[in-house]
């Protein structure tokens, strides 16, 4: 028979140890859900943080501002820094407090004394990067929301709008330059807010053009540039979408002026409506195919009773330049229709536009070149295939072949 354990003196420390520790994890456990437990108190803030209580103060004086919620947070927060000193919250809530009363210096001097405790505090690093763009010092008010971001991701919400806001301005692209790459936690989101929330997209356009090279490949990055290119259509900002395109990843110059959509027998990539666009609709559309002979041509169709584009692309022209095709096949119905429809975007000559005649009438001829001068005066035209369904049982399709664009030999 084993023998009864003796309690000696350093089995009864460790006893209490473990039962210490026991009851301090459980304690900060019940505070980090705002559980507060008054029997804790008296061993004092070292033992036990009253997170709960400077939480409810954090949001009462922040939602209010009343002197008597100043006050309190004062007490509260100075209380805390007796019993534990290095408690940068606590000091938050002193600088805080010391804000809503008008005592902004003797508040800045409370929050870098919290951030020389620890950089770690996002309350502290949020307060000290508005006040530092308060100021006007972009470049260090960036410092400290990055350091707020990084030390915790769910912060991002609160301040990538206002990080966002600074890209409207020169100087705050200027800044916002150093962070530009793909190795950025926060890149990604910051850009998504950019070309959601912005009411312009060309400050986001010229934060990119300015770094010229090659924006970074980052996470979600085709739906934000796709994004960011559309908007900059839209919004007429045709200069800009110009720059930029080139230096998108996956893109490539020669996509401004390819119109056949396909380079060395590969299908371009890049972003709409630089590249080819088609209406995904089931009244009409066009795809890709392979034509005899070889190369790829792109085959249109509409359902009947239908008009519209089935397809649209922008083109940088040069002065003479014309749309070389062929029409490799077509079906047509009766009053069925499928032209050319070239529209000046920008350039002396904005919105004028040109049309090819109609590739479904007997009077143009398959698979021989045809021919349709661009605007002149302009540098950027929106190519459209228009098409009708006419009246029939079946689609409307018409088959283009041998795409290009080149100068206009017959030009004078």
């Amino acid at each position: 028979m084993k023998g009864k354990m003796k309690l000696t003196p350093s089995i009864f420390v460790g006893l209490v140890a473990g039962l210490f520790l026991a009851v301090l994890a459980f304690s900060q456990a019940a505070a980090s859900v705002g559980l507060s437990i008054d029997s804790f108190r008296p061993l004092g803030g070292s033992f036990f943080s009253w997170r709960a209580g400077q939480t409810k103060a954090a949001l009462a004086i922040s939602s209010q501002g009343s002197r008597v919620n100043v006050a309190a947070a004062q007490r509260l927060g100075r209380e805390t820094l007796v019993h534990a000193p290095l408690t940068p919250r606590s000091l938050w809530l002193i600088g805080k407090s010391m804000e809503i009363g008008g005592a902004q210096s003797k508040a800045r001097k409370a929050m870098l004394q919290a951030e020389r405790l620890s950089r770690r505090d996002s309350a502290v690093q949020l307060w000290l990067g508005a006040d530092r763009l308060r100021s006007g010092n972009i470049a260090a008010g960036l410092r400290h929301f990055d350091l707020m971001i990084r030390g915790d991701s769910e912060a991002a919400n609160a301040v990538v709008p206002r990080m966002a806001l600074i890209i409207l301005a020169p100087e705050g692209r200027r800044q916002l330059a150093p962070y530009i790459r793909e190795n950025n936690p926060w890149l990604s989101h910051l850009f998504q807010v950019a070309v959601t929330d912005l009411p312009r997209s060309a400050p986001m356009a010229q934060l990119l053009i300015d770094r010229r090279k090659k924006a970074p490949d980052i996470e979600d990055g085709q739906f934000i540039y796709s994004t960011l290119m559309t908007r900059l259509i839209a919004e007429g900002a045709y200069p800009s979408a110009l720059q930029l395109y080139p230096l998108l990843p996956g893109s490539n110059r020669g996509t401004l002026r390819n119109v056949s959509g396909a380079t060395a027998g590969e299908l371009d990539q890049g972003y709409p409506p630089f590249v080819w666009a088609f209406s995904d609709g089931s009244a009409q559309g066009g795809e890709f195919v392979s034509v005899e002979g070889g190369g790829t041509g792109i085959d249109i169709f509409a359902s009947p009773g239908t008009v519209g584009v089935a397809g649209v692309k922008l083109v940088a022209v040069n002065p003479g330049d014309a749309l070389y095709w062929q029409v490799a096949d077509r079906t047509g119905n009766l009053e069925s229709s499928a032209t050319w429809v070239a529209t000046c975007l920008a350039g002396p000559s904005a919105k004028k536009k040109v049309e090819s005649a109609n590739m479904l009438s007997a009077s143009v001829p398959q698979n021989k070149i045809l021919k349709m001068a661009m605007p002149t005066g302009c540098n950027l035209v929106r190519l459209d295939m228009r098409v009708a369904g006419g009246i029939g049982r079946d689609p409307t399709n018409v088959t283009v072949s041998a795409l290009k664009l080149a100068p206009d030999t017959s030009a004078k």
